[in-house]
């Protein structure tokens, strides 16, 4: 059985951020850094999600090989599959978790910070397996590596680029009117998901255990 530990814990931590994902999507107070500056781009180019979303997902690993020095290779693509398996969740979801935009904001706050610590224990399950990462948090954890910081804290950075680029291209698109689609989440998630990827690092170790061949992401 312990053989299979390690890929179930991976498909629960996947699943965790496609939970995480319809919960945002559920409310009314926007979307994280990432998903507005895709949303500039949806809107403004126009360019479909199911052509964006793997385009993105290219440049945020191909940076993350970049900063970490990686020579390409094919599991560079896995992020891919990553992305259409959490997609197929956030899918199912949608269809059973009720949605609480039109409640009052300590629902909608509910959501959003419930959502933002299964996105913080997913991330700690999936670094405990030592597999690959979603392009996006891959590009987050190439930047802890990088300087020698906490993951939570590459996560922040993350954030601060994402938010960066997402004026940037809203300037371009003309999306002001639009706040370019930041909202609420957006400045609670760059306030808080780094601080709680690294408050849940530890309790999600203990529970789990460690695998053999987990690698600190300080080393």
């Amino acid at each position: 059985m312990k053989r299979f530990k390690k890929p179930f814990v991976y498909i629960l931590g996947l699943s965790l951020l496609g939970l995480s994902v319809t919960l945002f999507q559920k409310t009314n107070l926007g979307m994280s850094s990432w998903d507005a500056l895709n949303r500039n781009f949806y809107e403004g180019i126009p360019l479909e999600y199911r052509y964006l979303t793997p385009i993105m997902a290219m440049i945020l690993v191909s940076l993350a090989y970049i900063i970490e020095k990686k020579r390409p290779n094919l599991m560079m693509f896995f992020p891919l599959v990553i992305s259409f398996y959490i997609g197929l969740v956030i899918d199912l979801l949608l269809l059973v978790i009720p949605s609480v935009s039109t409640f009052g904001i300590l629902y909608n706050l509910l959501y959003v910070f419930l959502a933002m610590v299964l996105v913080s224990i997913g991330l700690n399950l999936i670094l405990l397996c030592n597999y690959p990462l979603p392009a996006l948090d891959q590009f987050c954890l190439a930047i802890a590596r990088k300087f020698h910081i906490s993951f939570g804290k590459g996560k922040f950075i993350g954030e601060i680029i994402a938010l960066v680029a997402t004026i940037i291209s809203g300037l371009a698109f003309s999306h002001q009117e639009y706040y370019f689609y930041i909202g609420i989440t957006t400045v609670l998630m760059i306030i808080f998901i780094g601080y709680f990827v690294d408050f849940f690092a530890k309790p999600v170790k203990k529970i789990i255990g460690e695998f053999n061949d987990y690698r600190n992401i300080r080393g």
